[in-house]
């Protein structure tokens, strides 16, 4: 039987194990919004160009190669074949209907609001939780998403000159990406994740297809094709930081570095395209950021409850 002064010890391992396991994974989290953000910036540049649906499909097949060689060299590709069913159908939908919607606003409009917008996703997350899985949400947290949607009405500005019919676009696509993320949470826990994303980028590339019969394609140019395989590679290694973070942390830790993507954002509108959100956009960008970590805050306080 280990003596109390041990026991102490190896909770003090324990603790020393876990904080460096956090640090690590929120240093993966913080590097996962970096790549997307360059993958986000890379597509805005091929948009410029290429077609919404063309640079998707053309990203999508990037990221599929990217990571089919990453689940053969993991081992894990035998598992292609048993995972598709019904949730996965709805995932895959899910994370469609996401990447049209957001990459043809983007194509629309400045980086950093389009951005802004995006981060109601875990206010939607929240409300559609509490709605079609039954989970309990209290007053707080619907205060907070309720703030949420007040910081996105200031981005968006309806009824004003600067409103852009696009930014209802990255609303939709925050519903999308909520349908995916629900379903995501019914899948088998054994499924690899990136089995997960392979068959998710192979559904959004077919769909993104289908755009072709609206929005006549083209050739890209050489700097199309060097913008389009940068944001394949970078969304891939995204995914791949984003598992690494959030796999072996306490999630309540790591979850609210997901917001320095904005940062980034932000500068990179700026370094790229010269634009800075206005007053009422930083204002509803703010809005958005605290209603978000308030509602981290109050479920991970439910939880240790």
């Amino acid at each position: 039987m280990k003596s109390a002064g041990a026991a102490v010890e190896d909770g003090g391992a324990q603790a020393a194990d876990a904080r460096l396991r956090n640090l690590g994974a929120i240093g993966a989290m913080v590097l996962s919004t970096v790549l997307y953000t360059l993958s986000d910036t890379a597509m805005k540049l091929a948009s410029e160009t290429v077609p919404t649906g063309q640079a998707i499909v053309m990203r999508s097949a990037g990221s599929v190669a990217i990571l089919l060689a990453a689940a053969v060299a993991s081992g894990v590709a035998g598992q292609i074949r048993e995972a598709f069913n019904r949730i996965m159908l709805w995932r895959t939908l899910g994370d469609a209907g996401n990447s049209l919607c957001f990459q043809a606003a983007l194509a629309r409009m400045p980086l950093a609001d389009t951005m802004g917008i995006l981060q109601l996703s875990p206010l939607s997350l929240t409300a559609a939780s509490a709605l079609f899985l039954g989970a309990h949400v209290g007053w707080r947290r619907w205060s907070a998403v309720l703030v949420g949607f007040i910081g996105a009405l200031l981005v968006i500005k309806p009824g004003t000159s600067a409103f852009n019919i696009y930014a209802l676009l990255v609303v939709l696509s925050v519903l999308c990406g909520s349908l995916r993320d629900l379903s995501t949470r019914k899948l088998d826990p054994a499924l690899s994740p990136l089995v997960i994303l392979l068959i998710s980028q192979v559904g959004v590339g077919v769909v993104a297809l289908g755009t072709a019969a609206f929005s006549p394609w083209h050739w890209p140019t050489l700097g199309a094709y060097v913008h389009l395989g940068i944001a394949a590679a970078f969304i891939a290694a995204g995914h791949i930081a984003g598992i690494a973070a959030i796999r072996h942390s306490d999630l309540a830790v790591v979850a609210p570095f997901r917001y320095a993507g904005i940062l980034w954002a932000v500068l990179s509108g700026y370094l790229v395209w010269g634009h800075v959100p206005d007053f009422s956009a930083s204002i509803g960008i703010l809005v958005l950021v605290l209603a978000g970590l308030y509602t981290l805050r109050r479920e991970r306080h439910l939880r240790n409850s």
